[in-house]
């Protein structure tokens, strides 16, 4: 008897690890897939797969040498070419790479008050591919040279540079590239419209 309870048992551990090894990736798991944690000799930013070959990121965090891209099951990409876009503080990233999760960039943000996501790498390394969860503040923030911010309180810091920021649907409204405080409540970033923008620049530079 107490053979065919032990036998009972193990199927059903069995089973249940087998239920849990096929469990697809829920929405926020997709999210935080596609994006990368990017290293440069001065430190770190973050990045989101728009394409097989593509990463997206913040300009300013291409501006210093040795660049290498970590993916969240710990793979590392040699950066191989890479764009910076002259008007905005967006960037592209060309690897090799195959069967990754890619996000899609639109170009219409929403509203105000809508529900988003930051993926990103904030503060430290020991932090990377951290996703945190806000609303949409303002549509059309100015600072420094660029214009038509984003604004959203989802929590960002130094290393959330380049970041993604997702819609309620998983889909690419900015990315992160500025804000007064690490962790203030107020990050700002570009908008999926300039990056779109900037990666037909790219495409007709190549």
């Amino acid at each position: 008897m107490k053979g065919l309870i032990l036998c009972a048992v193990v199927a059903l551990l069995t089973l249940g690890l087998v239920g849990f090894s096929n469990r697809k990736p829920n929405i926020y798991e997709n999210m935080v897939n596609a994006s990368v944690l990017i290293r440069n000799d001065y430190g770190f930013g973050s990045g989101v797969f728009i394409h097989d070959d593509v990463i997206l990121t913040a300009a300013h965090v291409l501006e210093y040498p040795n660049l290498t891209v970590e993916l969240t099951d710990g793979t590392i990409l040699e950066s191989g070419d890479f764009y910076i876009d002259a008007k905005e503080d967006v960037g592209f990233i060309f690897v090799e790479a195959d069967e990754l999760n890619i996000a899609k960039v639109i170009a219409i943000p929403g509203y105000i008050g809508d529900t988003v996501f930051l993926v990103g790498t904030p503060y430290s390394p020991d932090f990377k591919f951290t996703i945190t969860k806000g609303i949409l503040s303002h549509l059309d923030r100015d600072r420094y040279q660029w214009e038509d911010l984003l604004q959203a309180d989802a929590e960002g810091a130094h290393g959330s540079s380049g970041g993604p920021l997702y819609d309620s649907k998983g889909r690419v409204i900015g990315i992160c590239v500025s804000g007064p405080v690490d962790g203030g409540g107020i990050t700002l970033c570009e908008s999926g419209k300039s990056i779109l923008e900037a990666y037909e620049r790219c495409v007709g530079a190549r």
